[in-house]
C-alpha cells in the first residue's frame, strides 16, 4: 500500500500541489494589481474631491461677481435715466459762468475806460 500511494496518486497530488501553487501565485500577483488600483483611485478621487472644492469657490465668486454687476448695471441705469437733466444744469451752469465772467469783463472795462 504504501508504495501505491508513492506511485501515480503521488505524482497526481504533486502536480494538483504545483497546479494550486502557481495558481495562488498568480491569485497574490493579481491582489497586489488590485491595491495599486486601489491606491491610483484614491488618489484620483482626493483629485477630483480638490477640484469640486475650488469649483464651488469658483462658483460663489462668480455669483458675487454678477449680483456686483447687476448692482452697478441698476445703478448706471439710474444714472442714464437722469442724464438729460444733468445735461440741463450743465447747461445752466455754464451759462451763468459766462453771464459772470461777461459782468466781470464789463466790470474791468468799465473801469479800465475811467
Amino acid at each position: 500500500m504504501i508504495d501505491n500511494y508513492y506511485g501515480e496518486d503521488h505524482r497526481k497530488d504533486m502536480q494538483r500541489i504545483g497546479e494550486l501553487s502557481s495558481k495562488l501565485i498568480s491569485l497574490h500577483e493579481d491582489v497586489s494589481e488590485i491595491k495599486t488600483a486601489i491606491k491610483d483611485l484614491t488618489f484620483a478621487i482626493t483629485k477630483l474631491a480638490l477640484i469640486e472644492e475650488r469649483q464651488m469657490v469658483t462658483n460663489s465668486s462668480l455669483e458675487r461677481a454678477f449680483a456686483a454687476i447687476s448692482h452697478v448695471e441698476s445703478r448706471l441705469f439710474d444714472l442714464e435715466k437722469l442724464a438729460p437733466i444733468n445735461n440741463q444744469s450743465r447747461i445752466w451752469v455754464e451759462r451763468f459762468i459766462l453771464a459772470l465772467a461777461g459782468a466781470a469783463l464789463a466790470f474791468i472795462w468799465d473801469q479800465v475806460q475811467r
